[in-house]
């Protein structure tokens, strides 16, 4: 179970993220996680500042593993954008199923309280599921038995994955964070750190 750090709880609040793969068979159920909630500000938001925290975290991520740097791609963040403002429409936070699409895109998924998380918190959560991580053939690399525990982060540190685009929309009381990735990796069979 992935708890966030915190000093003090004055609220809780619930997030809830979930990872996808382009060819397990299929995709972990989402998980709720609650988290305290430190203070009643409101986060930071803005376009740049978002690429700018999802580009340092996952080549970060990537670069301790030895994965080639990502770069942004604007194909992927209007993706993203558009299922996110999709998933607040209908109130449904589930993996966009993506049909007619072809190549299929990698797509990580977060949601929590309006406001109440950075853009650091949200990937964090995903880049945190390295703690069970294990090497191996995917889907075999969780130290949990569960390869839903560590998707997020196999598919941020996915060695042949290029490109990444993200967006957050809000609803009147969750945002929700769609990342997309191409090549799409967590790829059944294959090793996350080898290309």
């Amino acid at each position: 179970m992935h708890i966030s750090r915190a000093l003090s709880a004055i609220l809780f609040i619930t997030p809830v993220f979930v990872a996808c793969s382009s060819g397990a068979s299929q995709s972990p159920q989402p998980a709720t996680f609650v988290e305290p909630r430190t203070s009643m500000e409101p986060k930071a938001r803005g376009q740049s500042r978002l690429q700018n925290t999802m580009m340092k975290a996952h080549n970060d991520a990537r670069a301790r593993v030895g994965a080639p740097k990502l770069i942004w791609n604007a194909e992927l963040a209007k993706d993203a954008k558009s299922y996110a403002n999709t998933m607040v429409r209908t109130g449904k936070f589930a993996h966009d199923p993506q049909t007619g699409r072809n190549p299929r895109q990698g797509e990580n998924l977060w949601v929590g309280t309006r406001d109440a998380y950075s853009y650091v918190e949200m990937v964090g959560a995903w880049v945190d599921e390295r703690s069970y991580f294990k090497r191996g053939l995917f889907p075999d690399n969780s130290t949990t038995g569960n390869w839903g525990d560590v998707g997020h982060y196999t598919a941020i540190i996915w060695p042949t994955t290029q490109r990444i685009g993200c967006a957050v929309s809000s609803s009147g009381k969750d945002d929700y964070l769609v990342c997309r990735y191409s090549p799409a990796g967590n790829i059944v069979g294959r090793d996350p750190l080898s290309r």
